[in-house]
């Protein structure tokens, strides 16, 4: 009689515990089948720009000696480099804004009836300066052409701090984002709420450059014009519903 009841308590154990999990299982079920909705949002691309004047000029000078052998050649260079440096630091040029360490070493040849032949080296030099006195720098150039100078690779009108320009644009830029997403909110009838993203998206930092040929010309005006500085970001909002 006791096994009798012992087996009849455990069925209806058993049938308990089932229905509970079975109940445990729907009710589980139905909150995982309720649809979740993503957040509103949206998303702008802000553009900052600044104006900036160059303050500064960068220049690449080239000196050049052939002959047969190479120790004459670096002699002349050496005799030349001396000169020009002299006259850079005199007009008020900076010692640690002169670079003169590269140096090239390539092989002259001729044509001749028995083929093409090796006729001695060509020894080059270049010599690069960065000056923030913009109103020498035809004196410079002038100055440096009758001291060896061979050719002007190239001249940059540059700007010095670029990365703090670029700052202002950078936030420039992220300003004009949240203006158009409030704009675009207004217009929806909405508000816009927190970031959800944000990501800089490239710009520019172009610089006028002028080449070694203009200065074959006569200029009566020198200027060195004006660059634009750009930023964009990519913002994402929350919209307040």
């Amino acid at each position: 009689m006791k096994n009798k009841y012992a087996v009849t308590s455990l069925i209806l154990f058993s049938f308990l515990t089932s229905f509970v999990s079975t109940s445990l299982w729907a009710h589980s079920e139905g909150v995982n089948s309720k649809e979740v909705l993503p957040a509103a949002t949206v998303s702008v691309q802000g553009v900052g720009s600044i104006d900036v004047v160059p303050n500064a000029f960068s220049v690449t000078f080239v000196i050049e000696a052939q002959g047969k052998t190479v120790s004459p050649l670096s002699q002349s260079l050496a005799s030349d480099l001396k000169a020009i440096v002299k006259f850079l630091l005199k007009e008020g040029i900076e010692e640690r804004y002169i670079q003169s360490m590269e140096v090239r070493l390539t092989p002259r040849y001729v044509n001749t009836p028995q083929g093409r032949n090796q006729d001695g080296f060509t020894l080059s030099r270049e010599i690069s300066i960065t000056s923030t006195n913009l109103d020498n720098y035809d004196r410079v150039l002038d100055g440096v052409l009758k001291r060896g100078v061979d050719r002007i690779q190239q001249f940059n009108f540059i700007t010095l701090g670029e990365t703090s320009f670029y700052q202002k644009a950078l936030i420039a830029a992220v300003g004009d984002a949240k203006n158009r997403a409030q704009l675009l909110a207004k217009e929806l009838g909405v508000e816009v709420g927190e970031v959800v993203a944000i990501s800089e998206s490239g710009g520019n930092m172009p610089i006028p450059v002028m080449r070694a040929d203009a200065f074959a010309k006569e200029m009566s005006v020198s200027l060195p014009g004006q660059s634009n500085v750009e930023a964009r970001v990519n913002v994402t909002f929350k919209i307040k519903q």
